[in-house]
């Protein structure tokens, strides 16, 4: 067990989350879509979902061990689907068959005329008719399918038989562990297991993509260059976890108490392998190893239940090449921000246009708007994964990658101001909207596109010189490039690697005095 030294740290369940400089918990076991790593598996398991959606036709079958991110995946699926599809998800289907069909009923707000099965039956199969009848597609999708009885496996079947002459009228997915593909293997349920038009199994993440897991969730948390997980620790994160993304997450948010304990941003093997002996002792069991996905389901239990109050959220690489997380190299804690007044009511027009606006047409809208602002000058752009304290030092408007849950592809927003409570966006043609921050940020999939002005000097070929002269300006003069760029980057956040790179470079234009747009509204404002 780790145990805290001194006073100030008694309460480390909530203090090293700020500690760290994250916005929220980067490695929670709830499965929240923002945090999804779209490994090569996970594409091709959403590339078999796509297949058997647009097939209209059968069932399609995805598999997975316990903890490779199945629920999560789920929802994500779910989520990009649009207005023109219903859905049903079924979560826990530990239930009889008729219970099943009230679950879809009331998931796609059917009221049935009666309480037997025949008007449950009837009341699915007219809502499925009228869907067909205005082009709309239903989706149902039952998690933890494994868990289904016989009997309600049947009923299962019996609902794919409502078509018409030409097609099914819904399709089903069912997602569980592998168990499942035994149970559809038994001769009485070999009707549906005939029907099965598209399946995959989702196996364990390799190595690398343990790695990139680890700093996509660190990024998406906002600990972008204020944490690292060394190569070493991240092999023996792999190695202690067999690279199932859920005891991932129980050893990575271990081994960051371990760091936050020891005053260090850097986490190494030695705190990784501390980290899993601890939950090791907290589930009562000898051995926290598995390989090739062959988890024992019950220790996964005890280690969930364990872990249930510490779970953290995501992170990224910087613009160095790295096999590790990247970290700061100073322990100093990061800057915090005056508390936060009481945000504004949630805007229901921002909704309603990331519900609605074209993804083409957004995209050129918000390209238009912050063009305009900076007075049509040529402009550098770049997109980054970043974070919402990112873009405040960057301080200049941006373009917004949005998702919204009722669509299936994204769209843009530009985010012309920004303060802690609220932020100006518009969206398309709109006019401006005033938004809460915590709603944009919910629904902002970490992708912002930048514009910025590149001095004639830097693009003619004098970078380096005019780099200096900034650097100056902005405190940070040294003989040795590469030791002022340092201290500028440790400065802002970002990785201090002494490269300029296109990051340190968009930031330090915008940091240089000049008028030009800004997000605090301050010079030039758009």
């Amino acid at each position: 067990m780790v145990h805290s030294s001194s006073p100030e740290k008694s309460g480390i369940q909530t203090v090293y989350e700020s500690w760290y400089g994250f916005r929220e918990k980067p490695f929670n076991l709830t499965p929240d879509p923002k945090y999804l790593y779209l490994s090569q598996r996970h594409a091709e398991a959403i590339a078999h979902l796509e297949f058997g959606r647009r097939e209209r036709g059968g069932f399609v079958l995805i598999t997975g061990e316990v903890g490779t991110g199945k629920t999560t995946l789920a929802r994500y699926f779910l989520s990009k689907l649009g207005p023109d599809t219903a859905t049903a998800f079924v979560l826990y289907p530990a239930l009889t068959a008729d219970e099943l069909l009230r679950t879809i009923l009331d998931d796609l707000h059917v009221t049935p005329e009666g309480d037997s099965k025949k008007s449950l039956v009837d009341a699915l199969h007219r809502f499925l008719l009228e869907a067909r009848a205005a082009n709309r597609s239903v989706v149902l999708l039952i998690d933890e399918a494994q868990d289904l009885s016989a009997e309600v496996l049947e009923q299962v079947r019996l609902i794919s038989n409502l078509e018409t002459d030409t097609e099914k009228l819904i399709q089903i997915v069912l997602m569980g562990q592998s168990e499942l593909r035994d149970m559809l293997a038994r001769h009485e349920l070999r009707q549906l297991a005939q029907r099965v038009n598209a399946r995959y199994h989702l196996s364990p993440l390799s190595l690398a993509e343990t790695g990139e897991y680890v700093r996509h969730r660190v990024v998406v948390a906002g600990g972008e260059s204020k944490v690292g997980f060394t190569s070493d620790a991240l092999a023996a994160v792999h190695q202690a976890s067999g690279g199932v993304p859920r005891l991932v997450n129980l050893v990575c948010d271990r081994a960051l108490l371990a760091g936050y304990v020891q005053n260090v941003r850097t986490i190494t093997a030695a705190m990784v392998q501390q980290a899993e002996r601890e939950v090791v002792a907290e589930s009562a069991r000898p051995a926290f190893r598995w390989h090739h996905g062959l988890i024992a389901t019950g220790l996964t239990v005890a280690l969930a239940l364990a872990a249930f109050a510490m779970a953290p959220r995501l992170a990224r690489a910087p613009e160095a090449p790295s096999a590790s997380v990247p970290a700061a190299a100073a322990p100093a804690a990061p800057s915090r921000s005056a508390p936060t007044p009481a945000a504004p009511t949630r805007s229901d027009r921002l909704d309603q246009l990331l519900r609605e606006t074209p993804r083409a047409a957004s995209f050129a809208a918000a390209a238009a708007r912050i063009a305009a602002a900076w007075g049509g000058q040529p402009l550098s752009r770049a997109t980054l994964r970043t974070h919402l304290d990112q873009l405040r030092a960057l301080d200049l408007p941006v373009a917004l990658e949005m998702f919204h849950p009722s669509r299936r592809d994204t769209c843009f927003v530009a985010l012309l101001r920004l303060s802690d409570a609220s932020a100006t966006v518009t969206v398309g043609d709109s006019p401006r909207i005033e938004a809460p921050v915590g709603q944009l940020d919910a629904l902002w999939t970490r992708d912002a596109v930048v514009w910025w002005l590149e001095p004639e000097s830097a693009r003619s070929g004098a970078g380096e010189a005019w780099a200096r002269r900034a650097l100056a300006d902005l405190g940070h003069a040294d003989a040795e490039l590469t030791t002022a760029v340092s201290g500028f980057q440790q400065t802002i956040g970002l990785v201090p690697d002494g490269l300029l790179g296109p990051r340190t470079r968009m930031a330090l234009f915008a940091m240089t005095p000049g008028g030009r747009p800004r997000l605090t509204g301050q010079e030039g404002a758009p």
